[in-house]
């Protein structure tokens, strides 16, 4: 018998749940060093599968707990071509990394008794180059080239939806959103802006959505903004059409800038409390908004605590 079909966030507005700061997490919680940021290198070793495991099974106890479907995320972030060459990956292993990405995600569901139709299995995508850079050289064109590759991968794995998280050119978004729309994929675009309440590539969150939504035919299921705080995109929200397209947020712990944080040389964990009592404050302007997780810095006693204070307001 066929598993249920989980709805997915454009289809309902109940509140989904997804995860934090993989790498984060993985660095200054357990101790591990992903090379070029790069977490789904690590269930090549049993220990720091083990910590990826312990990491998936909380979020998704949380969401059991809480009642919410879950949505596993953020593990393939940098599982695309590029970047496996760099870690010595072909083709083929690349994509055997990314259906183990997906086998780890069905495990801690199974083993947290997460129903099936409550457990939503994304394929996450991120930049092609760094994300803190703007890469110039990336057209839409290319952008499609090169990201179906991985979507196609994700689509044989069977995924739900693909998430494009921390893009700051609209050209990238656009190519990863044909992409997926050709592979019969939905799509999720999360743009990170800067302290600026601009994308890196100068465009404001308004221009960066309608600018996408009409290069692809409104092909994205909705968009979200990641590796951003509060404090920085909340002011860039307006109560417009153009907003309704923002579903979901995962935002950092911190409010410093990314060229700061990424030079701390430890954790910062912001105040749990504080940054869910900011959801809220978002999700009561932008009722549409169902999808929350966190970045930088949040685990998840954050999105414990964000699950919580949501439901307790609706």
């Amino acid at each position: 018998m066929s598993q249920p079909t989980p709805l997915l966030p454009h289809q309902t507005n109940a509140v989904f749940l997804t995860d934090g700061g993989t790498e984060t997490w993985l660095m200054y919680k357990r101790g591990f060093d992903p090379p070029e940021f790069s977490a789904f290198h690590l269930l090549n070793d049993d220990r720091s599968a083990a910590a990826l495991r312990e990491y998936y099974t909380a979020f998704a106890k949380i969401a059991v707990k809480l009642g919410t479907p879950f949505i596993f995320d953020s593990l393939t972030y940098r599982a695309s071509r590029d970047w496996g060459a760099l870690l010595g990956y072909s083709t083929e292993g690349l994509a055997e990394m990314n259906h183990k990405c997906f086998e780890l995600y069905r495990e801690c569901a199974a083993a947290t008794g997460l129903a099936p139709d409550k457990t939503v299995i994304s394929g996450c995508i991120g930049p092609k180059g760094d994300a803190y850079q703007t890469n110039q050289d990336l057209t839409a064109e290319t952008s499609e080239t090169y990201h179906k590759e991985q979507i196609e991968t994700f689509k044989a794995a069977g995924a739900d939806i693909v998430t494009a998280l921390t893009l700051n050119t609209t050209d990238e978004a656009i190519g990863i959103a044909r992409a997926a729309a050709k592979a019969g994929l939905p799509s999720v675009i999360a743009f990170t802006i800067e302290k600026d309440r601009k994308l890196r590539s100068g465009e404001t969150l308004k221009q960066a959505i309608e600018t996408v939504d009409a290069a692809t035919a409104n092909a994205p299921a909705y968009c979200m903004i990641n590796c951003s705080h509060p404090v920085d995109f909340g002011p860039a929200l307006a109560s417009k059409p153009w907003a309704n397209r923002i579903r979901g947020l995962r935002a950092n712990a911190s409010s410093l800038d990314h060229g700061t944080l990424c030079q701390l040389g430890h954790l910062e964990e912001g105040n749990p409390d504080e940054l869910a009592g900011q959801y809220v404050d978002i999700r009561a302007a932008h009722p549409k908004m169902n999808v929350f997780g966190g970045c930088c810095g949040t685990d998840y006693v954050h999105v414990e605590k964000i699950g919580r204070a949501l439901l307790a307001a609706a």
